[in-house]
């Protein structure tokens, strides 16, 4: 174990309020984030079964996905918030196996949140389409999403790629690995675009469905509203991490404690994510917070009734949760 010798001026005058502030915020995000996680696994599989739909394993892949990542960075947060009280860094024999799950971790998720929105495009636009309605179908893509997070991650670790950053306490990969940093975010850059583009090209899709009488103009608008949510929690943990870069490519330095703000960003956008999902799936919705059924027009609920007729296909999927 190499201790990192700091100064030997008082704790508080090394690392300010805020320091302690941000790693608290990060733990308390974490928690957040893996309750939802569970609480949203449990609660389908216990309305689901014993017969489960492809979309509900797929959104909860995703769930264990966020989750996961979220109790890694949350021991991430306890070792940061640890050495800030100690007023000194070290490498710790864990420090070099947590940053590789975490990097796991964050591979699997954006790879799941990607086979989410192709689930999504696929049973909304392209629902005449079979591929992706089996179990083992789902399986193999699931098996494969694991194994290339884990190649990937195991070039990164040969390649000496993850790092302890002295200025967060956290173990990760850092500037100082120009080439695996850089790999990382073309990473998360690909996986935001492409999600971006099927949820943006779904939006396109439904806004341009014939017959959109005022109930289906009302869903389309909270499909509009959840998705807008979704990828701006998605966002967010790139916006600073783009920062760094282009401060990074000018000035050839970013300030030590530029990570774990980074970090902390991370956990709003992925805390976010999965309360997202959450409060965005129907079954889930249905079963905490039942609204109270209004009374509708008759003559709309006439106008709905037909174009249910006109389009059998179409009212079969299920545009309410994304």
């Amino acid at each position: 174990m190499s201790l990192i010798n700091l100064t030997n001026n008082d704790t508080a005058n090394i690392y300010p309020l805020w320091y302690f502030l941000n790693d608290s915020l990060m733990i308390i995000g974490n928690i957040i984030g893996i309750s939802v996680a569970i609480l949203f696994i449990f609660t389908i599989i216990r309305l689901d079964h014993p017969s489960y739909s492809i979309s509900n394993l797929i959104v909860c892949n995703t769930s264990l996905a966020i989750g996961l990542s979220s109790i890694i960075m949350l021991i991430n947060a306890c070792y940061a918030l640890k050495s800030d009280f100690n007023g000194t860094g070290y490498i710790d024999s864990s420090c070099i196996l947590r940053g590789a799950f975490l990097n796991i971790f964050y591979i699997y998720m954006y790879a799941s949140l990607c086979l989410k929105a192709f689930n999504r495009c696929r049973c909304i636009v392209y629902y005449t389409n079979p591929t992706l309605t089996s179990y083992r179908c789902l399986t193999i893509i699931i098996l494969l999403q694991l194994l290339l997070a884990v190649c990937i991650t195991l070039i990164i670790v040969l390649t000496n790629g993850i790092d302890y950053d002295v200025g967060s306490h956290l173990c990760l990969i850092t500037t100082k690995k120009s080439y695996q940093f850089i790999f990382t975010m073309t990473i998360y850059y690909i996986s935001i675009l492409f999600i971006s583009s099927v949820y943006l090209y779904i939006l396109y899709y439904v806004s341009h469905l014939p017959l959109l009488e005022r109930c289906r103009r009302k869903r389309q608008l909270a499909l509009l509203r959840r998705i807008l949510i979704l990828l701006i929690m998605l966002i967010i943990p790139g916006l600073f991490s783009t920062f760094l870069i282009i401060h990074w490519f000018f000035f050839d330095s970013i300030p030590s404690y530029s990570f774990k703000i980074r970090s902390l960003l991370d956990t709003i956008g992925y805390t976010g994510s999965i309360i997202t999902i959450f409060i965005s799936h129907t079954k889930i919705r249905d079963q905490y917070y039942p609204r109270k059924k209004l009374p509708v027009n008759k003559l709309v609920l006439k106008k709905c009734e037909l174009i249910v007729l006109k389009e059998p296909l179409r009212s079969q999927n299920k545009l309410v949760y994304i």
